[in-house]
């Protein structure tokens, strides 16, 4: 069954991704060796050209290079084990919560992912801005919602879904200490 926001629900309320196809995976992963560097060309141009014309651009230089799909991640993304996706969404989630307490990010988290500035308004100067991390999609496909929030609380995060069913395009992640701020 399919919900408004494109997420399969399985027959519960608890949204979760479907799995990327196996054949596009293994279309993509070859073809990724063509079509990054490529991007990597001409994203920059591009936007120098939007920039001196005076136009407003949203798009990320490094986007291409994140779309990057190793042999370990598409062996793990073409596994449809539930237990093999939950595993990697634990370490990755270890990580960033690590990183969070720490106040400093990784070079892995900062280019994978999408660190930024506290999304609600407040609490902290600048000197000391709460960070949250957006996590995309491609990374936790498969996984049901409750089983990535089960994930985030033992690393004692929040995880933040765009609206209460949705988890497209991103989920966030913060500190728990921050529920009460």
């Amino acid at each position: 069954m399919q919900s408004a926001s494109g997420a399969l629900t399985g027959g519960s309320a608890d949204p979760v991704l479907p799995h990327a196809s196996r054949i596009g995976l293994v279309v993509w992963f070859f073809a990724q060796w063509v079509m990054i560097p490529v991007q990597c060309v001409t994203r920059p141009l591009w936007l120098l050209i939007l920039f001196l014309g005076g136009e407003s651009y949203t798009e990320r230089i490094l986007e291409a290079p994140r779309r990057f799909l190793s042999p370990a991640k598409l062996m793990l993304r073409m596994s449809h084990d539930p237990a093999n996706h939950e595993r990697y969404l634990d370490r990755e989630f270890g990580r960033i919560s690590t990183e969070m307490q720490k106040g400093k990010y990784g070079w892995r988290t900062r280019f994978y992912h999408y660190v930024g500035a506290r999304w609600v308004t407040g609490a902290r100067d600048s000197e000391s801005p709460l960070v949250g991390v957006m996590v995309g999609c491609r990374e936790y496909r498969g996984v049901p919602l409750n089983v990535m929030r089960g994930i985030a609380h033992r690393h004692r995060l929040i995880l933040d879904t765009p609206t209460p069913n949705s988890i497209r395009p991103s989920v966030s992640l913060r500190p728990a200490q921050w529920e009460n701020m």
